[in-house]
């Protein structure tokens, strides 16, 4: 289960690590498509007179910083298709198929709200079951040991069947025995039981923090998943303003620029900024996509809630948004 779990999730981390350096790729070949036209027209207009050569060589040097840009997260994306590759034991030319036929995009969030996890999911974590099984056997490992503690009183016998043939007359016997009855008194054995029973509580007290310490690690880690899916879910908002305010300000500075009432540098400043902004935007869906990856991870491979059948215990405060079909998805592939 562990390793289904851990597979699904360095999966997904992975696929989506590559579409959103897809995306990425993108906007940064828009934006150098947008340098190179400004590079030309105020190439032409430094020609005719109307600009200064040092403007044309500033829209030069910005076409060519965008080609750069879009060469290094070109090859990025290639090295992430690499890591893919060696992660799914997919040969790369079915990989690349596959990923031509499938659209770049991140998945979609619905209002579906999260507020808690319920505290008995974490018991299908391996780790979480393997201390807990840990803690058991070292409880009975004391009870073992205090029972050797105490007088022993054995008694051995058997019960069998013999055949026997004479002169070709074949007979049938049963026969039993019973003892000896032996006593066992752990009186002059200098203190080894105890010390033994003083051992075995001793390992008992330390599976029992191992246990607690093991649950405890749980917890953080989901709170730490919902923390994260609500500190997406709050900045998605603000980020796509911004990116809206920006793309008019770009559009409104370039029409500027092209009738001479902005300066290359404003224009500049501008394409920058609007670049930022669409670039965070793609790393902020990226984010939240791994927190539900995490939070996948951190439960220990997802759960269905329609079959609870206690009530689900807070195992943190943060609210979370997220669509079901995104668990579905990879629990459905790790039980596979």
């Amino acid at each position: 289960h562990e390793a289904r779990v851990s597979i699904a999730a360095e999966v997904a981390n992975s696929y989506y690590d590559l579409r959103s350096c897809e995306q990425l790729l993108q906007i940064t070949r828009s934006d150098a498509t947008s340098r190179a036209e400004t590079a030309r027209l105020s190439i032409l207009s430094a020609e005719a007179g109307f600009v200064a050569p040092a403007t044309a060589a500033r829209a030069k040097a910005s076409a060519a910083e965008g080609s750069g840009r879009v060469t290094l997260q070109q090859a990025q994306c290639d090295l992430k298709i690499k890591a893919l590759v060696a992660l799914s034991a997919v040969p790369e030319p079915e990989l690349q198929r596959r990923l031509i036929e499938a659209p770049v995009t991140l998945p979609a969030t619905v209002d579906i709200t999260i507020s808690s996890v319920p505290a008995h999911v974490l018991a299908q974590r391996p780790d979480v079951y393997s201390a807990e099984r840990e803690l058991v056997a070292a409880s009975f490992d004391v009870g073992g040991a205090q029972a050797l503690r105490f007088p022993r009183l054995n008694l051995s016998g058997s019960v069998g069947t013999t055949r026997f043939m004479a002169r070709g007359v074949a007979s049938d016997l049963s026969t039993w025995s019973i003892g000896p009855l032996t006593l066992n008194t752990p009186l002059f054995e200098g203190g080894r039981s105890r010390a033994n029973l003083q051992a075995a509580r001793a390992r008992y007290d330390e599976a029992v923090i191992q246990y607690q310490s093991t649950v405890r690690n749980a917890v953080r880690e989901v709170e730490q998943a919902l923390v994260n899916l609500q500190s997406t879910g709050a900045r998605g908002e603000y980020v796509v303003q911004a990116v809206e305010g920006f793309r008019t300000s770009l559009g409104g500075t370039e029409s500027l620029y092209q009738n001479g009432l902005a300066s290359l540098y404003e224009l500049e400043e501008s394409r920058r900024t609007r670049l930022a902004a669409e670039l965070a935007v793609v790393s902020l869906q990226q984010e939240r996509v791994l927190a539900w990856i995490a939070l996948y991870r951190a439960a220990g491979g997802g759960w269905d809630a329609s079959q609870l059948s206690v009530p689900p215990v807070s195992a943190g405060s943060a609210p979370a948004v997220a669509p079901a079909p995104f668990w579905k998805k990879w629990w459905n592939n790790a039980s596979q």
